[in-house]
């Protein structure tokens, strides 16, 4: 199946293991993240993170490839879970078109979708890996979370000539 017909794509090894560390290291550390996202609540969360958007940077061409898209960045945003957290059902803002969900590591988390006939699909991602999905579109989530710590970055784009190119230069939270 292609990203245009099914909504989403799954990408392995989208970035390498001491990429990924990279990542981990430097959200795990920081202690300044927010705890009023409504999405997961008092789970550390990060806007625009200097190295994310860097690293985003870095994927744009990568993403333009497995999408078949021509796309603007928008921003990036990474959670550090922790036990018990939940990320409820849900689809994106405009902003968010285009989404990439990385995994950076820490104890393993499945990210459920709804595919376009409404079905669930479950996806295990292994850090570096990268569930690539219209955000605006399909609904995703994950369930009660078991583990211990768990660490991913969203990195989000729009299409340059969809009905979302106004959102290329988002600064909301």
């Amino acid at each position: 199946m292609t990203f245009y017909k099914q909504g989403y794509i799954i990408i392995r090894k989208l970035i390498t293991k001491e990429e990924s560390k990279e990542m981990f290291d430097h959200l795990s550390s920081r202690k300044d993240g927010s705890l009023e996202d409504e999405q997961s609540i008092n789970t550390p969360s990060f806007y625009g993170d200097d190295l994310m958007r860097k690293y985003q940077s870095k994927l744009h061409p990568n993403i333009e490839k497995s999408t078949g898209l021509d796309l603007f960045k928008t921003y990036t945003y990474a959670r550090v879970y922790k036990r018990g957290d939940i990320l409820r059902i849900h689809r994106d803002r405009e902003a968010c078109e285009i989404s990439i969900t990385l995994d950076l590591g820490g104890d393993p988390w499945d990210i459920w979708v709804l595919d376009r006939d409404e079905n669930p699909v479950k996806i295990t991602l292994n850090a570096g890996d990268a569930l690539v999905y219209r955000g605006c579109e399909i609904h995703h989530w994950r369930g009660k979370f078991e583990g211990d710590k768990h660490v991913q970055v969203f990195m989000h784009f729009v299409d340059k000539y969809g009905q979302y190119a106004w959102a290329k230069d988002d600064k909301v939270k």
